[in-house]
């Protein structure tokens, strides 16, 4: 595994009074333009209220460095992903942190066929940054900027992929981020009844918190039972992410709309490889195994590498789905627009569709606050515990963090956040007695541990 020093599990994220800096961003724009020598970069931003100046000094380090930029304004990722590939730059940058708080920010990269940079990339990229000898043009050198309107090509690109039966009722909750540009538009093209939570850009998310999870999405929930809508669904800040909420304003496990995808994807590419990461529930396995395929897992956010690796068909973490036909990158906006399709040619409601399709086993998430410099003392103290309280161990997986699978199916997972100062614990198992005794297993020594 090649080490890396500035880049986490998606590109570089963190406060921008210590980490994410203006000086930090001009010399890797500079480091940028040296990688793809001089080519074009598109640039892109999120609504954080630090990304008009992150995104100023980034711009003035790829010009500084001789290259050129298409500068696209507020979007969401996977807009500046298809951007990046149709007009056929160098790389592209959006100056986003995602689903982190609204005083973070950070930079994902995409190389020129759309897929997020891979380890090799944001290694020599690294070499070049802290080597300090990135080339400085002289005047008669220097990049030029030009401007590019690229919502109107990405929509007409998704509206050729998908056959939607207009009267849907669809809840959309933008998160005060990027997809509120684009989805609720999205969605009343392709002939739906819109109704907006959190759609108007605005960097200090007074809606909610960016990250979509079930403890953040009350209101969405509350909202599609009392409209009476057909599905409720939410982004994160940048819009590569989705939730979904089912017709009766249950939350829908990630895992099961990653089942539902990748089951198509199999069938359709009679066999296959699906990649998935190392978090999600077994009931993945089952369904892909069906329907003829095979399962990949891989760590949070290795799933590009690994798709190109194993030619997958279909590729996909919690929230994070990646279908092919469009593009390789993680599209929470083409995923909208693919529950919707699914919607139309099942005809049945959505809860209906995933308790006929994907089996459900008991599962347990939550993070915990650790701090990075303890992480790896934790990890050291959390495998010894587990490896020597879990009974009728069938394999160890250890690409991202520990996860513990046992004969029956079961499973428990520790890993160290590759973005924020936090662990994550995880356990699923083949009912609610079996998953409580394993999550006790586990929370008593992370309690211990991080004198909770």
């Amino acid at each position: 595994m090649l080490g890396k020093k500035l880049f986490g599990t998606r590109g570089i994220r963190g406060p921008i009074a210590t980490k994410v800096t203006p000086e930090l961003m001009l010399k890797l724009g500079q480091a940028l333009a040296e990688y793809v020598n001089g080519g074009e970069v598109v640039v892109g931003l999120d609504t954080r209220t630090s990304g008009e100046m992150l995104a100023r000094s980034f711009t003035a380090g790829l010009i500084y460095g001789g290259s050129d930029v298409i500068e696209i304004g507020i979007v969401p990722s996977p807009c500046l992903a298809f951007t990046t590939r149709s007009l056929g730059a160098g790389a592209g940058a959006i100056i986003t942190a995602s689903h982190n708080p609204p005083g973070d920010n950070g930079l994902a990269l995409y190389r020129s066929d759309g897929t997020e940079f891979l380890t090799e990339d944001e290694v020599s990229l690294e070499r070049i940054f802290l080597s300090g000898g990135s080339k400085i043009c002289e005047w008669d050198e220097l990049g030029q900027v030009r401007r590019y309107e690229p919502i109107t090509p990405y929509l007409q690109a998704i509206k050729k992929l998908v056959k939607v039966k207009s009267g849907l009722k669809v809840v959309i909750d933008c998160a005060n981020g990027a997809g509120s540009l684009v989805t609720p538009l999205l969605l009343r093209e392709l002939g739906c009844k819109v109704v907006t939570l959190n759609a108007h850009p605005d960097g200090h998310f007074p809606g909610r918190s960016p990250e979509p999870q079930p403890w953040n999405l009350t209101d969405l929930m509350a909202t599609v039972r009392e409209v009476n809508a057909d599905i409720g669904l939410a982004h994160d800040g940048d819009a590569d992410r989705i939730a979904v909420v089912d017709e009766q304003g249950n939350f829908v496990k990630p895992d099961a709309i990653i089942a539902l995808f990748a089951e198509l994807a199999v069938a359709r590419a009679s066999g296959g490889k699906v990649v998935t990461s190392i978090n999600t529930s077994v009931a993945i396995d089952e369904v892909v195994t069906r329907a003829g395929g095979k399962v990949v897992r891989t760590g949070l956010g290795d799933f590009t590498e690994a798709m190109l690796e194993h030619h997958a068909c279909f590729a996909g973490e919690p929230g994070k789905l990646v279908f092919l036909e469009l593009g390789p990158w993680a599209d929470g906006i083409f995923c909208a627009a693919k529950l919707l399709e699914l919607l139309s040619a099942e005809q049945k409601p959505i809860s209906e569709i995933i308790s006929e399709g994907v089996p459900d086993y008991p599962m347990y998430l939550s993070d915990f606050e650790c701090p990075d410099e303890i992480k790896e003392e934790f990890m050291r103290s959390m495998r010894d515990h587990l490896l020597t309280s879990i009974d009728e161990i069938q394999e160890i997986v250890e690409i991202d963090g520990l996860r513990v699978n046992r004969r029956n199916g079961s499973w428990v997972l520790v890993r160290p956040s590759g973005t924020e100062p936090k662990v994550r614990f995880a356990v699923e198992g083949r009912d609610e007695a079996e998953r409580e005794r394993l999550k006790e297993i586990g929370l008593n020594k992370i309690r211990e541990l991080l004198k909770l």
